[in-house]
Formats: structure tokens, sequence, C-alpha cells
């Protein structure tokens, strides 16, 4: 039986490979710890989507549940030489949102609703080329039955 976390993470893969067939992301990766710098990877197509592995919090709920809080980040790398507009990025970074926000419970698997957010975009210098580069987060809250 898959985790949570797991479960949770698949879904998000999920909604942003709909993202890639929509035409609005170019590849979305799945970090898994293999390369430590998230900027200095061989992407084939822009903008990018690399979703990390979650932190996970819990509260108490009940006395036989509680409710965790996965927290996933969505780092998103856009080349700058690909940026037509000044509203570009913003139009991206809202439509990464809406995707999550018109799914608030990411189909089921968090149960106490998801929040996205998202950072202000800033360059990084790469290899001598510029990436736009700013993150969404997902507070994703499901809750756990206790079994004691």
């Amino acid at each position: 039986m898959a985790s949570k976390s797991s479960e949770i993470k698949t879904k998000i893969k999920t909604l942003l490979d709909a993202l890639v067939t929509a035409g609005t992301l170019g590849e979305v990766v799945e970090d898994d710890f293999r390369e430590s710098n998230l900027f200095d990877r061989d992407l084939s197509a822009f903008p990018a989507a690399i979703l990390t592995s979650p932190s996970i919090s819990g509260d108490y709920l009940t006395s036989n549940e509680n409710m965790r809080t996965y927290t996933f980040e969505i780092v998103v790398l856009q080349k700058g030489e690909n940026i037509a507009s000044a509203s570009e990025i913003e139009d991206l970074a809202e439509a990464l949102m809406d995707k999550f926000d018109n799914d608030p419970t990411l189909g089921g698997k968090a149960d106490g609703a998801v929040e996205p957010s998202a950072t202000n975009p800033a360059p990084v210098t790469v290899r001598g080329k510029t990436l736009i580069v700013f993150s969404i987060t997902l507070k994703a809250k499901a809750s756990i039955t206790l079994t004691f």
C-alpha cells in the first residue's frame, strides 16, 4: 500500500503532466536527490517544473485522527530568452496555481484541502544563461486515522 505522501505526490505529478499536455509546461521532473543542484540539470523543454519531496508536519485532529500537512515545492525554471512579455511569468504562476485551486482535495487524496502559493520570480545565471525561477508551494492536508 502506498503512503499518503506518495499518493499525494502522484496526484500532483498527474496534474502537472496535464499542464505539459496543454502546452503550459514543457517538462515535469520528480526530484530524486541524485543531483544536488536544481539549476544545473539537463532539462529538455522549458518551462520546466521540478517536483520535490515533501516536508511533513502533523497536528492533533481528534482522539483517533491526526491532520498531516505535506508541503511540496514545485520549482519552475524558464529560459530568460524564452520570455516574450513582462506578464508571461505571472501568467505561468497563475496557471499552475489555478490547476491546484480547481482540485482542492487532489481527487480526495488531501481531504483537508490544498493551499497553493507562489514565490517572487528571480533571475539565476547557470552555465552562462539566465533562468527565471519561482516556486509554487503546495500545502496538502490529509487526515490520518490512528491505529493504536
